[in-house]
Parts: structure tokens; C-alpha cells; sequence
């Protein structure tokens, strides 16, 4: 009984924190954290919290599950986005311009309607790993939703 719960959780697998892009077109949506789950893609919009959410928050921290604080978390910005996976068809790496080269993520999914739509997102990379070379979360992005997704639609094995 324990395991199934286990295996129930939501887990966090990859967070972007505070420097994601959410764009429309070339243009930047918001500002925020992009979160990949076992269950869902978030991306949380910046806010400032009251003395209260800050509260709120804490307690969730220690006491609550993990599906339970990113639900608070998705609640405290009326536009926040997520995805189940289960709607996620593919991610790809895409270019936002030309010069200078911008990869970002794109997510293509299914809505409601059943209309294949995409979402796209950029990782603002200090210009010092920028220039070093030495971070390409783009990538990364892309084969973590990818291999979340896949992971997903798998039947389960008993």
C-alpha cells in the first residue's frame, strides 16, 4: 500500500528557477521558474509574496506533499501554466534569432480542443557560462521533457 502510494507522488525532476522566458513569438510573455514533474510542466510567473503566502508556504514546505505546494504555488498568479504530460507530444529545440544564436525550448502539446499547439521558453544563462560554454540547459530541457513524457505514457509494470 505504501509503494503505490509512493509511486503516486509527484516528484520534481527539473527546475529553472527565477530566470525562464516565456515567450510569445520573439517577445517575452513573463518572467518566471519552469518546472518539469513526473505528472506536469509548470512555469510559475514571478511575484512578490505577503507576510501571509510567506506563511503559507513554509507550513507547506514541512508538512505538505509535493503536488500540494506547487498547486499553492500555481495559485498565487492568476496566469500561471502548466501542462499534464499527458497532453505533451514532443519537445525540440528551436532558435528564438539568429543573431546572436538563442536556442529555446519548444513544447508541443494537444489542448483541450485536440489542436496540436506550441509553447516556447528561454533560459537566460549568465554571460560568463554564456561565454564559457559551459552550460547548455536547452538541451538538457528538451531530453528531460522528452524522457518525462515517455516515462509517462508507459503502462505501469506490476
Amino acid at each position: 500500500m505504501k509503494d503505490e502510494q509512493q509511486a503516486a507522488e509527484e516528484v520534481v525532476i527539473k527546475e529553472y528557477p527565477k530566470s525562464t522566458f516565456w515567450l510569445e513569438g520573439r517577445q517575452v510573455r513573463a518572467v518566471g521558474n519552469l518546472v518539469l514533474t513526473n505528472e506536469r510542466l509548470l512555469f510559475l510567473r514571478q511575484v512578490v509574496l505577503s507576510q501571509q503566502e510567506i506563511e503559507t508556504l513554509q507550513k507547506l514546505s514541512k508538512e505538505a506533499s509535493t503536488s500540494k505546494l506547487l498547486q499553492f504555488a500555481l495559485s498565487l498568479h492568476k496566469k500561471n501554466f502548466q501542462l499534464p504530460l499527458s497532453s505533451i507530444v514532443s519537445a525540440k529545440m528551436g532558435l528564438n534569432s539568429i543573431l546572436p544564436i538563442r536556442p529555446c525550448l519548444r513544447v508541443y502539446y494537444r489542448s483541450a480542443s485536440k489542436k496540436e499547439k506550441t509553447e516556447s521558453f528561454l533560459f537566460n544563462i549568465p554571460i560568463l557560462k554564456r561565454l564559457l560554454m559551459s552550460e547548455f540547459p536547452t538541451l538538457g530541457w528538451t531530453r528531460a521533457v522528452n524522457k518525462a513524457v515517455k516515462a509517462r505514457n508507459q503502462p505501469l509494470k506490476h
